[in-house]
């Protein structure tokens, strides 16, 4: 396929919620376009687009899938994204690309969760939408209530801009309401007909809300609308551009994806209202970070940004919009953050799971390259004369933790590293090792997100992990205060070990950690030993003495000892200061702590009630509600880290999958005794056993 211009490019994401028929629209389209040489089926797993196993295991979009065709002459880039949440990342990566966007509604006459998440999206980026009310060719479909539902959850913009001929079995064509013609469908094709007599009532009523909403956009169109004069079809198409660029009116079309009924109709609106790069200016940063504009010119020097990576064992690749110039297999593109050059080996386009070889990829298109030596996604390619920054991709904040680690033994290092490339590819994927509980914890969007990131490592780089439950972080500290004396002795022939000291401890105020006090008059413990001592309580401190855990916002003082001329050593000391410092804290009415969370959830206002309900049974503490007036409300409160392993799952599950949250550590507070006592009951049976 030879290379187009931007005006005659759309990058087109293609949104909505799981199981609405996303992907089967994508392979409807590419099929009707002569992109693919039969029609994919996600049902039979012939799909294109969902090519890994993952996907084809679970039957839903786990990857932004990319593949191009040609309609009309306007090369037109789908990028099929996830429905669910967790894998928000990649919609996040497509809208990056797009340069517009068509959202699946299935025709239930409702709107789901995941059109209204991708509703919110688009507004947050401006770009351009169509909608498509697909399986038109199922049980109960019903465009028309489906079509009510929309402009009621999507600020009344969505306007038909066609109205089916039938539905279910009987969905056999469309009026195009811009024309006032009747089309039957002919295979992909369509046959015009006379207009059903039993439509034209429905049809007139819905040309005259269309043609309203389009003259609406123009002043001057508005006028002569209202004195009585006719808008032409070409005016009302324009018009209809216009408000979709700006966003004030949604095009909506009737599709039925396994039938490729509508598809063409579908790529007509894609080619006719959505934008193209050449009429979008993006803002880059220069070296003195300054804001540039930068339109889409091929003429230009090169500007590309990498917006998805994948990596597997065989290196990376990289999927690239070109925003200004060109890519030939000959370019040495610069990193713009690095200033290391680029060298391209291939270029190719993406077509699915395969790409295909170009020889030059332009302005407004997309180009996928292989091996990038230190290039990674949000990074940009630029020319060594104009060298231009653009922003990252804003990937959603990670809401799920697990630990995980290897089901082998010895397999450390391997998960390691895979654990890091998944990590280069999926940045709203993250890892970090918890300094007290040793664990790796692998955070996500969700729990299916990291179930298959699992997956993924085991395929691709021959490692089994496991996902548990994370160890909470807690902390050890005491309400009172002791004095206690050990002498650690030992005699065994020859020279011995002789430590003895006598320290008081008693608290500090909640958050100021450790104070060590010498309070030793004369030599009752030489100098050189009292550090080995201080030594030995540290290592209780960070052991623990009731759970094991970290003991914090204790003053210790050592206030009397003794030694041995000759086995006076600074191990017995350590030692000794270790055992006085453990029975100490035991004395000294021990506590158990755990870390206190700062949440703040965004929920349907409608849903607060039960919000409050889950907060509340995960032994939160609600501070406060704030409504947004976009019908939702904020719930903050505070929660127990322990509890916020299943609180993304349970705030899901109550508002459908519509809530958010987002959290950060606030205090430590003194555990329930129904909490702590497990935790000290489980350390006491594991020394037993080392004890044993």
């Amino acid at each position: 396929m030879a290379s187009t211009s931007p005006e005659r490019t759309r990058n087109v994401a293609v949104l909505g919620h799981s199981h609405d028929g996303k992907t089967m629209l994508c392979e409807a389209l590419l099929h009707t376009a002569g992109a693919t040489p039969r029609l994919g089926s996600v049902d039979q797993r012939t799909s294109i687009l969902d090519a890994e196993p993952e996907e084809q295991r679970r039957a839903i979009s786990i990857t932004s899938a990319l593949a191009h065709l040609d309609w009309n002459g306007v090369r037109i880039n789908l990028i099929d994204t996830p429905g669910t949440p967790d894998f928000g990342g990649q919609v996040a990566e497509a809208l990056a690309a797009a340069d517009g966007a068509v959202v699946c509604v299935a025709a239930t006459g409702t709107v789901p969760v995941g059109a209204e998440l991708a509703w919110e999206q688009l507004r947050g980026t401006g770009i351009p939408a169509l909608i498509a009310v697909t399986k038109m060719d199922k049980e109960n479909a019903a465009f028309e209530v489906t079509v009510d539902a929309l402009r009621e959850a999507f600020d009344r913009k969505p306007i038909a801009v066609a109205v089916p001929i039938g539905a279910a079995e009987g969905f056999r064509g469309f009026v195009d309401l811009v024309d006032d013609r009747a089309y039957e469908f002919d295979g992909a094709g369509v046959t015009e007909i006379p207009l059903p007599e039993e439509l034209r009532g429905e049809v007139e009523r819905a040309h005259t809300a269309l043609v309203e909403a389009a003259a609406e956009t123009d002043d001057a169109l508005i006028e002569r609308y209202l004195e009585g004069g006719a808008l032409e079809d070409e005016e009302i198409r324009r018009a209809l551009h216009t408000a979709a660029l700006r966003g004030t009116l949604l095009p909506v079309l009737p599709v039925a994806s396994t039938l490729e009924h509508g598809s063409a109709a579908l790529l007509d609106a894609i080619n006719r209202y959505l934008e193209s790069p050449a009429e979008r200016t993006v803002r880059a940063r220069d070296a003195k970070g300054n804001e540039v504009e930068v339109v889409c010119d091929p003429a230009g020097p090169l500007l590309a940004y990498v917006f998805r990576t994948v990596v597997d064992t065989f290196g990376r690749i990289s999927y690239v919009k070109l925003l200004r110039g060109r890519l030939t297999g000959d370019s040495h593109p610069v990193n713009a953050g690095s200033g290391q050059e680029e060298r391209i080996t291939q270029l190719a386009q993406p077509m699915g799971a395969k790409t295909v070889t170009a020889t030059e990829v332009v302005a407004g298109d997309i180009a996928v390259l292989t091996k990038l030596a230190a290039t990674h996604t949000g990074d940009t390619l630029c020319d060594r004369s104009a060298v231009l920054s653009l922003a990252p991709v804003a990937y959603p904040q990670p809401s799920y933790a697990a630990a995980i680690g290897a089901r082998t033994a010895g397999d450390e290092d391997k998960i390691s590293t895979a654990l890091q490339k998944q990590v280069e590819e999926d940045p709203s994927f993250s890892v970090d090792r918890d300094p007290v509980t040793h664990e790796i914890v692998a955070h996500g969007l969700g729990d299916t997100h990291l179930d298959v990131v699992v997956e993924r490592i085991k395929r691709r780089f021959g490692v089994d992990a496991v996902l548990a439950q994370p160890r909470v972080a807690y902390r050890e500290t005491i309400h009172g205060s002791a004095r206690v004396q050990h002498k650690h002795k030992k005699q065994s022939g020859g020279a011995g070990l002789y430590g003895d000291c006598t320290i008081e401890i008693e608290p500090l105020p909640r958050g100021t950690g450790f104070e060590w006090q010498d309070k030793i008059v004369g030599g009752s413990v030489p100098q050189q030993f009292r550090p080995s001592v201080e030594k030995g309580v540290k290592q209780t401190l960070e052991q623990g003495a009731v759970a094991g855990y970290p003991v914090v916002d204790v003053r210790v003082r050592l206030v009397d000892g003794s030694t041995h001329p000759v086995d006076g050593k600074d191990i017995a000391f350590q030692i000794a200061g270790a055992m006085a410092m453990r029975k100490a804290v035991l004395d000294a009415q021990p506590a158990l702590l755990e870390p206190i969370m700062n949440v703040v959830a965004t929920v349907p206002e409608r849903l607060t009630g039960d919000v409050i309900g889950v907060i509340n049974g995960h032994r939160g503490r609600v501070g406060g509600m704030n409504p947004l007036g976009d019908g939702r409300s904020e719930v903050s409160a505070q929660v127990p880290q322990a509890e916020m392993y299943r609180f993304p799952i349970d705030l899901r599950a109550v508002t459908q999958g519509r809530g958010r949250f987002r959290m950060e550590f606030s205090h430590y507070e003194e555990c329930p005794p129904n909490v702590a006592q497990p935790l000290i009951d489980a350390f006491r049976r594991e020394h037993a056993a080392m004890a044993s």
